[in-house]
C-alpha cells in the first residue's frame, strides 16, 4: 500500500515523533538550559498575548504530568523499604 506526501504528513503531524514535534521540543529544551536574562531578553520580544498563551499551554502539561512526579517518587521510596503505612505516618506528624 503507497501513501501520498499528503497522507504520510497528516500521520506524521499526528505522531509525537513527528520530525516537527521532536526538533520544537530540543528547542524547547535548550530553550531551558539558557540562563534567566538571555530567556528575559528574549520573552521581550515576544508580544504579551502570545506569552500568556505559552504560560497557560506550559502550565497544562506540567499538570498533565504531575502523576508521572508522583509515579516516580513512590517508586523511590518503594525501593527504599519505606511502607505507605509508614509514609502516612510520617506526614501526619509534620
Amino acid at each position: 500500500m503507497s501513501l501520498t506526501t499528503y497522507e504520510m504528513a497528516r500521520i506524521l503531524e499526528q505522531l509525537d515523533t513527528a520530525p516537527e514535534k521532536v526538533m520544537f521540543g530540543k528547542l524547547l529544551n535548550e530553550l531551558g538550559n539558557q540562563s534567566g536574562e538571555r530567556i528575559q531578553s528574549a520573552a521581550k520580544q515576544v508580544p504579551v498575548a502570545v506569552l500568556r498563551d505559552m504560560i497557560y499551554h506550559f502550565q497544562q502539561v506540567i499538570l498533565s504530568r504531575k502523576d508521572e512526579q508522583v509515579d516516580i517518587l513512590a517508586k523511590q521510596i518503594a525501593d527504599q523499604g519505606i511502607s505507605v503505612e509508614e509514609l502516612k505516618l510520617y506526614l501526619e506528624s509534620r
